[in-house]
């Protein structure tokens, strides 16, 4: 096991029950922690939304990891995990916390280590683990990666069998541009998304399913404004339906045509 300070940004992580005595009111009390896997992308610590994303690329994961500690900026934590979590975590001053659900006091990462390893491990092994699939991300993020013997494969972009079909020009906060490439495998039916910066530096890629509505909250994650939208083969008519089919999850998702 080795255990890191970064930023994450992942859809793939797993609520596992834990079942710990309380060291305030001494009972013992049900509670959760969060492993990450090995799709989950990492960062250095206090990466910014607002001017990082087309400056520093991500490291993929490449490992489960226990969040032991998760705090600074965080986007969809409190909605995506606490509010749905409500008697396993709460947010607090310094991020996350596991709380006991009867006094309510914050449960030390140290006292969950081991049984939220231990829960994942025997669940993974009976095909009773379920990945949330919401992106999550947090600047301040202590994890501790271990390799947990479960079914999970790894998922993602795929070296062949993906055609490009839409160029995005984007905007990060502060104003400085890059572009995001959508591609598709007819094969797979799967949609994967390429982030570059500068130079066509690339930032970050990732793999998704057939859901275009997934790829457009990993955008919105990230806090960037697409600002043109391209298609990679003009007289495609392949690309032109990627188009339509990509307009319409923005609409869904609340984003307006500017005129």
């Amino acid at each position: 096991m080795a255990k890191h300070e970064r930023s994450l940004l992942t859809n793939e992580w797993y609520v596992v029950p834990v079942s710990v005595d309380c060291a305030g009111c001494g009972a013992q009390t049900r509670s959760a922690g969060i492993i990450v896997g090995p799709t989950g992308l990492t960062n250095a610590a206090d990466f910014d939304l607002d001017s990082d994303v087309f400056q520093k690329p991500w490291e993929q994961l490449e490992a489960f990891g226990l969040i032991e500690r998760l705090g600074g900026r965080t986007e969809n934590v409190e909605r995506f995990v606490a509010n749905r979590y409500h008697s396993a975590f709460s947010m607090q001053d310094d991020g996350l916390k596991a709380v006991c659900e009867h006094c309510s006091d914050s449960l030390p990462s140290e006292l969950i280590r081991l049984a939220a390893m231990d829960s994942f491990v025997r669940l993974g092994q009976r095909r009773l683990l379920k990945n949330e699939g919401l992106m999550i991300f947090s600047s301040n993020v202590v994890l501790t990666q271990f390799h947990g013997g479960t079914w999970i494969q790894e998922s993602g972009i795929e070296d062949g069998g993906y055609a490009l079909l839409l160029l995005c020009d984007a905007e990060d906060g502060n104003g400085r541009t890059g572009v995001i490439e959508i591609w598709h495998s007819v094969e797979r039916n799967d949609y994967a998304m390429v982030l570059k910066g500068h130079g066509d530096r690339e930032m970050l890629r990732r793999g998704f399913s057939d859901d275009l509505g997934q790829l457009v909250g990993d955008v919105t994650a990230l806090g960037l404004v697409l600002t043109q939208l391209h298609l990679a083969q003009a007289d495609s008519p392949y690309c032109d339906v990627a188009r339509s089919l990509f307009l319409g999850a923005l609409s869904r998702a609340g984003y307006q045509l500017a005129e």
